[in-house]
């Protein structure tokens, strides 16, 4: 009877724990990544900036499909623009993966993919930056901070130190977690050993519970039958057959229960009775916009180019002739006035619209900014969050309008391009359709929190209309 007290209790406690994780503790781990990664990339941008990188021009076209850790071997400092330069790029990159295609749901952090974000997080040591450093990754990282500070204005010393600071917190909460994660996963594990292959209809539970040997027989008797290809643990079936059978195997058991026990039980159990925070669920509809920042950068960055490749003159003498008489009068550059085809996505109706070039990429810059801002959860945030429901949902409606708006035009302009550019400059044009696959994924995750948002409000004032509970 005891045996099987502790296993409705462990199971029980489990789903708590994995409902908590889900429901709340990820949540804030993908705000600590995204947090990370809008740092990471405005330091990234700094060092290419000023030429103490060497970019990757790959780098974009990279097809992400899984966690990978970028290299640590060491290397010369004399290689640190490429070599470091790449391995930036990389981490970065796999920043951008996990806050835009990672699911953030026990499901997906495996064991083996705790792992890998635990090593990623060690790529470099944001806590240590010292230009002493034994590991060449963050000795090539101070490097090229202090590289960056040197000679720069006092904004931009100050938004380096800032981006490393709020990096190095990151890290150590993301550290942190996954640690912990790390633990959950591994009971998690036995948890689900407990349940498939005790309860399964072959399983000899009487000759399990005779002795430790006859358990471990059982298990691994029925482990790929019930399994499949999951890896085998012989660490943990051992710590299930301490549990059993251990001289101490009380004692363990209450561990295995203290371990998944949520710490915050009392404030969870209260925030779960009177239902979610509704301000909580809009500002991380927010944060959700703030996290198109790194993805709108790379699209303004190519369009400015390819916009230059698109009006560039052909060299001949009339030409030159122009630009000779601009230079001695000192008039302005004819403004940019593209005639773009765009195609209505409802109707399929192509109409021609008009787009002023520097006012759109001068709107978009706004955009960067201001997003960049909700992402570090800076001044921007913080005035966001300081006002109430009814405001933060207009400027939540107007932000994803416009950029369904943005996405359209930027998605015709990628097709615009390929067509207009001179034939022997097409080479020269660069394509967008992967940074326009992580904008419309990011738009569909801010319309789907503001769609949660919008329906739970709905509902509960539709229940406090008829005089019921949201918690009957």
């Amino acid at each position: 009877m005891e045996e099987e007290k502790f296993r409705q209790e462990l199971q029980t406690a489990l789903s708590q724990k994995q409902e908590w994780y889900n429901s709340e503790c990820l949540q804030e781990m993908l705000s600590q990544y995204r947090l990370l990664h809008t740092c990471v990339h405005n330091l990234y941008e700094n060092f290419v900036k000023k030429s103490l990188i060497v970019p990757d021009p790959y780098r974009l076209d990279k097809k992400i499909s899984s966690i990978v850790v970028p290299d640590s071997t060491p290397f010369a400092e004399s290689d640190i623009p490429n070599i470091f330069g790449e391995r930036f790029s990389d981490y970065e990159t796999m920043l951008d993966y996990i806050c835009t295609y990672f699911r953030f749901s026990t499901e997906s952090f495996t064991l083996q993919n705790v792992k890998k974000l635990l090593d990623f997080n060690k790529v470099f040591e944001w806590d240590d930056l010292s230009m002493n450093n034994a590991k060449m990754n963050t000795r090539a990282l101070a490097i090229t901070v202090n590289g960056a500070k040197n000679g720069a204005p006092n904004v931009v010393q100050s938004m380096i130190n800032d981006s490393v600071a709020k990096s190095a917190q990151a890290s150590k909460t993301i550290e942190k977690m996954l640690t912990e994660l790390g633990v959950f996963q591994r009971e998690l594990y036995k948890g689900g050993l407990r349940k498939d292959l005790f309860e399964h209809p072959d399983f000899d539970k009487a000759k399990a519970a005779e002795s430790a040997e006859g358990e471990l027989s059982e298990i691994k008797r029925l482990y790929s039958k019930v399994t499949g290809k999951k890896n085998f643990y012989n660490d943990l079936v051992n710590e299930i057959i301490e549990e059993d059978h251990g001289p101490d195997k009380e004692r363990k058991q209450a561990a295995v229960l203290e371990k998944l026990a949520i710490k915050n039980a009392a404030k969870t159990a209260a925030k779960k009775k009177t239902g979610p925070d509704t301000k909580e669920m809009l500002m991380q509809t927010v944060l959700a916009l703030g996290a198109t920042a790194p993805t709108l950068i790379q699209l303004h960055t190519k369009l400015t180019d390819n916009f230059d490749v698109l009006y560039t003159r052909k060299a001949n003498f009339w030409n030159k002739f122009m630009a000779l008489l601009r230079k001695a009068f000192n008039l302005k550059e004819k403004e940019r006035i593209c005639q773009l085809p765009v195609k209505d996505a409802k109707t399929g109706v192509e109409r021609v619209q008009k787009l002023n070039v520097s006012d759109f990429l001068s709107d978009l810059a706004k955009k960067e900014r201001i997003y960049n801002g909700i992402a570090a959860k800076g001044n921007e945030y913080q005035k966001i969050e300081s006002v109430q429901e009814d405001m933060i949902l207009s400027f939540v409606n107007k932000q994803i309008s416009e950029l369904q708006s943005k996405f359209v035009i930027i998605n015709s302009l990628d097709a615009y391009f390929k067509k207009e550019v001179q034939n022997e400059l097409k080479a020269h044009v660069k394509g967008m359709q992967i940074e326009l696959s992580a904008l419309r994924n990011s738009i569909i995750n801010a319309n789907k929190k503001r769609s949660d948002y919008v329906s739970y409000k709905e509902e509960s004032e539709q229940m406090q209309k008829l005089g019921i509970s949201n918690n009957a």
